[in-house]
């Protein structure tokens, strides 16, 4: 070894030593411009790699899902596509004209639907003169008192069950109702839960999946065709199938009536023209052969007594479109020859 001390070997790249000097000699107090711009191209580099990544799960996702869709239209579609023609073709023909009165009190005396499983619709006239309308009014078709003063057949509380959001949280053979309480199937069969539960078989269901790229969108959609698929579905096309008669009411406008905006709620339109006197179309048909047994124009509108200012207005308005129903129900027994059907005021 000579006198003098070797310097000792330096590892690593040089220019990050001198890059490490110029920093130390303030000659250079921060990062290259070089430096930034290999920065910035790894930084993009990585972008690109994670958005096609991303890209790629959600294709994968929505693909696995349409194949999903495909399969369960396949086996679906030939059953609720033909009964749903039925009932929008109809609905759309009792929109368009009353008729002439119907009461085919021959075959009422062998077949009286009121204590037979059924299906029930309920919208107003301007809603249903297409089946595009019809499917878009019939997600706020509710039971009302039409129904339970029409009907035989005995249907607990909508909402004794206990509440819920998904028929998952519901016990087997219940399903999570209009009310968001858990019940079994009530009669007639409220055709706005089919219309809700077999959504995901229409061409409007397709498209969104098919449209959307949102990840978190994708995911919505599985998991709302997963709980369709496993609770609703197969409730609801158990109950379609047992379906003998078809009973549709279409709530006529009052003329100069001025009704809520779009701002108060899908139903708020509906609501105001139940709660006030109004004619009302009311068909119903046997689905075995397609006959139609009964078509009347009746004008709904009931006594409502032991109403006070002190009651609230909610409340009150709410008691009215009961009444105005129950009489519309009675209307239609008095025409069947019901003959316990006395029109008594609702309480």
């Amino acid at each position: 070894m000579s006198s003098s001390e070797e310097e000792p070997r330096k590892r690593g790249l040089p220019a990050v030593y001198a890059a490490r000097d110029a920093r130390a000699s303030g000659k250079q107090r921060y990062p290259s411009v070089k430096f930034w711009g290999y920065s910035a191209l790894i930084l993009a580099v990585g972008a690109i790699l994670q958005w096609k990544f991303s890209t790629s799960e959600v294709e994968s996702s929505r693909q696995g899902l349409m194949a999903r869709q495909r399969a369960v239209t396949a086996e679906l579609a030939p059953r609720w596509f033909p009964l749903r023609e039925k009932i929008e073709r109809w609905t759309t023909e009792l929109a368009a004209e009353p008729g002439a009165e119907v009461v085919d009190r021959e075959a009422l005396k062998s077949w009286d639907f009121r204590d037979k499983a059924g299906i029930y619709l309920r919208l107003r006239a301007e809603d249903a003169k297409t089946p595009e309308a019809i499917r878009t009014g019939a997600r706020d078709s509710l039971r009302d008192a039409f129904t339970a003063c029409l009907m035989r057949v005995p249907n607990p509380s909508a909402t004794a069950g206990n509440e819920c959001k998904r028929t998952r949280d519901c016990t087997a053979g219940e399903f999570c109702n209009e009310q968001d309480h858990c019940s079994k199937p009530a009669q007639p069969f409220n055709l706005r839960v089919a219309y809700r539960t077999l959504h995901v078989l229409t061409d409007e269901w397709v498209h969104d999946a098919q449209e959307t790229t949102s990840d978190l969108r994708v995911r919505a959609l599985v998991a709302g065709f997963e709980d369709a698929v496993r609770d609703d579905i197969p409730l609801a096309v158990e109950v379609l199938q047992k379906a003998q008669y078809l009973l549709v009411v279409l709530d006529e406008g009052v003329p100069g009536m001025v009704l809520p905006g779009a701002d108060a709620g899908p139903s708020a339109a509906a609501e105001a023209v139940q709660g006030v006197p109004h004619y009302a179309r009311v068909g119903v048909w046997r689905l075995s052969d397609g006959k139609l047994v009964l078509r009347l124009r009746r004008e709904a509108g009931g006594q409502l007594l032991g109403a006070t200012p002190a009651v609230d207005a909610e409340v009150l308005a709410s008691r009215q479109r009961q009444a105005n129903s129950c009489a519309l129900a009675l209307e239609v027994r008095g025409a069947m020859g019901d003959a316990n059907a006395a029109a008594v005021p609702q309480n």
